[in-house]
């Protein structure tokens, strides 16, 4: 899978559905919401995110190797099975398991606890424009609801070595699917790369 690109999952669980950046609240290094990001700029990353009149398009400024950009270490290696399959999606597992066993606490989620019970498969999965991975889930007992994820990991850019996974902000999208459990389980036996997490 090439840099921005998204996963089939996207296809079988999106189609029809656009869910928006715009005039949504954006996550900053901190952690912390912003309204909204300004017109053009790069980030540490050597994204340069291009906000103008009608455009949420993501830009890589630099593409040669040597303006590598902490996402072209963190997914370097990626081969087309590890979208799905990769610890930014383990560590966003073990955060939702430690949030249910009262291990955590996330204000956010709080609300929405009595959904984020048992297994989810993803929606969607690709390179964060912060850095680390944008994940979509959805629980199976609860398919109409979709959860998006901003999992981080640090990165040694001189030893290629990526280390301390975290979850930087979970949240529940206004916008439903409108699938069945059995639906998804139909679609998980025709694409097998898709698991239950």
């Amino acid at each position: 899978m090439k840099k921005g690109s998204i996963s089939i999952i996207s296809i079988l669980f999106f189609v029809g559905i656009i869910i928006s950046c715009n005039g949504t609240k954006t996550p900053e290094k901190s952690g912390t919401p912003t309204d909204s990001i300004s017109s053009t700029k790069a980030d540490s990353m050597g994204l340069a995110v291009d906000n103008m009149e009608g455009s949420d398009s993501l830009l890589y400024a630099n593409e040669d190797a040597e303006n590598e950009s902490l996402n072209d270490i963190r997914f370097a290696n990626f081969k087309d099975e590890d979208w799905l399959d990769n610890e930014y999606i383990r560590t966003l597992r073990q955060y939702i398991d430690d949030f249910n066993n009262r291990k955590i606490e996330d204000e956010e989620l709080e609300p929405h606890r009595s959904l984020l019970k048992g297994k989810f498969v993803i929606g969607n999965v690709e390179p964060f424009m912060l850095g680390g991975l944008f994940i979509q889930i959805t629980f199976i007992e609860n398919p109409e609801n979709v959860f998006s994820a901003w999992v981080y990991s640090d990165v040694d850019p001189e030893k290629r070595t990526i280390s301390n996974y975290s979850v930087h902000h979970v949240r529940l999208e206004k916008e439903k699917l409108e699938f069945t459990r059995e639906q998804i389980l139909q679609e998980m036996e025709i694409h097998p790369e898709l698991k239950l997490w």
